[in-house]
């Protein structure tokens, strides 16, 4: 028994190490959310889908922005009004 936690500890710390190390990796992540974001918000210029994109990057906005989409997202005005779409 002590192996198989052991062996799943192994695995479960290798796995989160790729993920980090692959969330880390800056490589052309712009050219690749790029059309997605283009999707998402088709009336967004270019360089505000930049601006919007380098504000998601950086790590000290993120729990502001995390705040305000919790705060003043239309999921949370529409729980706060008791339904949802």
């Amino acid at each position: 028994m002590k192996k198989f936690i052991s062996g799943l500890l192994v695995f479960v710390s290798a796995i989160g190490l790729a993920t980090a190390v692959f969330a880390a990796s800056d490589s052309n992540s712009w050219g690749k959310m790029l059309p997605l974001m283009k999707q998402m918000h088709p009336n967004f210029s270019e360089e505000q889908l930049q601006k919007m994109y380098e504000q998601c990057r950086n790590t000290k906005n993120m729990d502001q922005m995390m705040e305000h989409m919790m705060n003043n997202g239309k999921m949370n005005q529409q729980m706060k009004q008791g339904y949802m779409m």
